[in-house]
């Protein structure tokens, strides 16, 4: 692109530049040494009769599928946990939005009047339009969009809009990504990637969440009772991402659903606040049975049979080292409760109680009276989850009230969110408490508390756009100016590129099926073998491995008396492709047994199969069976059961691309491979940012614009840097967003003359048409460009205005 002169206006206006904050990571830590000692089984408790199936009350014992032996550390878990319900009453009465509204807009002027603050001035229908699709939706709103909002003349039309897109597939894009960040989500759930299907299965468990508009309070307690495998039940990353340190997931448990911070008395009292180190251990002694667990589900029965053979000393440690080998792949898969006893550290320097000392789960004095609250015969995590999200709990709604607000004005009526002590005040306590009656009044109904805020003359207003500076008292005569978060920018920048920009991206949903079906498969597969049929499958994987390791040796060792090229990158390959044949060799003698056993009482029984392993799995495996006509392989069978989605995504996007070919009046040579070339960018790249990997990876867009590297809660910024304007100028994106195909050049091609493509370029990022001073301004780009290339320096100079990058 030729370098463009700017006025001096536009100059004034780009970005400013700014160093990138350096993110810190956290290395991967060692499980916590005190909370692995003294495992014991941990025993459900006996369920009740529910009303409703999702607020079923914790079984004792559940029979079938589920009751599968699982053992850690030589002990034995024989249930999954059930969420149980909440402890609090219902709301009878639910508030009517509009009075609730003016309520808090009453509660607000009250204190700007005591203050002495003059309330800002309402904002037009082209700030709100474009305000609202960015704080609910995430992305500015299209020109059409924006265009049918500013003709209507419905007197409610801003409610209405506010309703429509709370309930459309914005929200769910827009609110992960904020939850996202809050909950650390990750897709390599573990340092160094590892456990991705886990991480994956999390991410559509909170996106289905959101999607469903699960209560908050019923979200939480999922989280802190999740056990199970990651393709039945996504919660258990909640664990998973602290894997097997229970004492640092108890600090974020606190930092999230809480709002404060102890993690300083997990080594000793806290300094500042009155948190000691036996209150840490106290709550941390709830969840401490929360264990990720990579054994075999049978391992147990596993070693008792090696015993019996006389398996042992040196005959058995190759026979271990093979299994390792077989379930390798099905690590961070599976988190399951056990009751283990928690011990004080070696190094206790208290004198309320001796070093290694065992800890009771117990609600700290210092938090509340409600001391111990664990039942007997029940893990404990279960009655911890009801006493967390009670409405009686003294946190738990007053955070996620004061969170969700700080999320749609920008700050905090308590600031910062997760900081809380006892003489925390807010900046207007009536404000706080009518917020928190508000939450428990919905009963934790996101959507619905959020519509209320959305709707009243507080959030209608002229955003604040002078600095609070750290500490400082903020009493809301109109949200803070915000620059557009990480996500806000590219999604916005994929809605100028392709049309229902809210569309989850089909690809994205069947990689992460494809990855947890073959989990799944595997899973039920080489459980579903006896001790004495993984014995023997491990003696042949044990073999092929010794035969693998002598191979490589013998060509390693003759690289020291050859310089044969040849001969080194054999030795090189052999070495690199040794773990894959090891899988392959699983694959073909442990669980292709495994799947044909399966296979063939699904065969005879469907029933049988069903009641061992799940109704789903047994109605796949006997279609499979019957398409073929005979039992496949496993590998056939999951492909069948994938092919069905994969043949409906590629015939949906065949479909879509014939249908914009025809539209398009694309014709067949450079103009073909043009949109071609645009089409699988578009469709490979251009997703939504919660469809993309999770963080992104270094170096992407979103990473250069500040987004989370999930490594802390809540770790995003909003820092410019020079990398930014860089990378909208030179980078792919932008160089595809300026192809003739893009949403934002055919609306800007079919304008009439120079004025109009001006206001459609304003249409499309700023929600609003140019004034006369801005058109006489930019029509010399215009005129100084050729065609396209004018279009693109007018478009690339409007994205890089501080009046887009923030939300006013």
């Amino acid at each position: 692109m030729r370098k463009i002169r700017y006025p001096k206006v536009l100059r004034n206006a780009l970005t400013a530049s700014a160093v990138l904050a350096f993110a810190c990571s956290l290395n991967a830590a060692k499980p916590d040494a005190a909370a692995k000692e003294d495992a014991k089984p941990a025993t459900p408790a006996t369920a009740e009769a529910a009303a409703k199936p999702a607020e079923a009350k914790p079984k004792k014992k559940e029979k079938g599928a589920k009751a599968a032996q699982r053992r850690e550390g030589g002990q034995t878990l024989t249930d999954h946990l059930k969420t149980p319900p909440s402890i609090s009453a219902k709301s009878t009465v639910k508030p009517e939005v509009q009075a609730t509204a003016a309520k808090i807009d009453e509660l607000v002027a009250a204190k700007l009047a005591d203050e002495k603050i003059q309330p800002n001035a309402e904002i037009t229908d082209e700030t709100f339009v474009r305000r609202i699709y960015l704080d609910i939706a995430g992305r500015v709103p299209t020109k059409a969009e924006t265009e049918a909002f500013l003709q209507s003349k419905e007197t409610d039309k801003r409610a209405k809009l506010i309703d429509k897109l709370l309930a459309g597939d914005g929200y769910v894009q827009n609110f992960f990504n904020f939850w996202a960040d809050v909950l650390r989500v990750k897709t390599g759930i573990l340092p160094g990637g590892q456990g991705r299907d886990t991480g994956n299965s999390y991410i559509k468990y909170l996106k289905d969440s959101l999607r469903a508009n699960k209560p908050y309070d019923r979200l939480v307690r999922e989280l802190l009772t999740a056990d199970g495998s990651s393709y039945e039940n996504g919660a258990i990353g909640y664990y998973m991402r602290d894997y097997n340190m229970p004492l640092d997931n108890m600090a974020v448990t606190t930092q999230i659903f809480l709002g404060t911070q102890m993690v300083c008395a997990q080594c000793h009292n806290h300094p500042f606040d009155k948190w000691s180190q036996m209150d840490y251990y106290q709550m941390a002694a709830h969840s401490n049975g929360m264990t990720g667990v990579n054994n075999l589900a049978n391992q147990a029965d596993v070693e008792r049979f090696m015993t019996s053979q006389g398996i042992k000393g040196d005959d058995r440690r190759p026979m271990n080292k093979a299994i390792t080998e077989i379930i390798f792949r099905l690590r961070f898969n599976h988190v399951y409760a056990l009751d283990r006893t928690l011990r004080l550290p070696t190094d206790y320097q208290y004198k309320d109680a001796q070093p290694k000392a065992a800890i009771e789960p117990m609600i700290p004095a210092s938090f509340s009276k409600d001391g111990k609250i664990a039942k007997e015969g029940e893990a404990p995590i279960l009655a911890y989850s009801q006493w967390m999200t009670a409405k009686e709990n003294p946190r738990f709604t007053l955070v996620v009230a004061n969170r969700l607000w700080k999320k749609v004005f920008g700050m905090g009526v308590i600031d910062p969110v997760d900081e809380l002590t006892d003489s925390t005040v807010p900046s207007n306590p009536q404000l706080m408490e009518f917020l928190e009656k508000t939450m428990k009044d919905v009963d934790y109904d996101m959507k619905s508390y959020l519509r209320i805020l959305f709707n009243t003359k507080t959030y209608q207003r002229a955003a604040f756009g002078q600095d609070v500076e750290l500490g400082a008292t903020y009493h809301f005569p109109g949200p803070l100016l915000r620059r557009m978060s990480a996500e806000q920018i590219w999604d916005s920048l994929v809605t100028l590129m392709k049309e229902n920009p809210d569309e989850a991206s089909p690809d994205t949903y069947l990689e992460t099926m494809r990855g947890l079906t073959r989990i799944e498969w595997m899973d039920r597969t080489v459980t579903a073998l006896t001790p004495a049929e993984l014995i023997e499958g491990a003696k042949k994987v044990s073999e092929y491995s010794k035969e693998l390791t002598a191979d490589v040796q013998a060509k390693t060792a003759a690289l020291k008396e050859s310089k044969d090229e040849e001969a080194i990158r054999a030795a090189k390959d052999a070495a690199k492709t040794q773990r894959a044949k090891i899988y392959a060799k699983a694959d073909e003698i442990v669980f292709e047994e495994g799947f044909q056993k399966l296979a063939k009482m699904g065969q005879d029984d469907k029933a049988a199969l069903a009641k061992k392993t799940d109704p789903q799995f047994a109605n796949q495996v006997t279609g499979a069976v019957k398409h073929y006509g005979r039992i496949p392989t496993m590998e056939e069978a999951i492909g069948y059961v994938l092919k069905g989605q994969r043949d409906a995504v590629a015939n949906a996007t065949k479909e879509r691309r014939e249908r914009e070919m025809t539209e398009w009046h694309v014709t067949k040579g450079p103009s073909r491979q043009a949109f071609n070339a645009f089409a699988d960018y578009r469709d490979r790249n251009v997703l939504r940012a919660s469809d993309l990997r999770n963080p992104a990876p270094n170096g992407h867009f979103l990473r250069l614009y500040g987004q989370s590297d999930r490594e802390v809660v809540d770790n995003a910024n909003r820092d410019a840097s020079v990398m930014q304007a860089l990378t909208m100028m030179n980078g792919s994106l932008f160089r595809n967003m300026t192809s003739p195909y893009s949403v934002i050049s055919r609306n800007m091609n079919q304008s009439a003359d120079r004025d109009a493509v001006i206001d459609t370029v304003y249409l499309s990022l700023l929600s609003r048409k140019a004034t006369d001073e801005e058109k006489a301004l930019l029509r010399p780009i215009l005129e100084e460009g050729k065609g396209a290339e004018g279009r693109g320096d007018l478009l690339w100079t409007v994205l890089n205005t501080r009046q887009f990058l923030f939300i006013e």
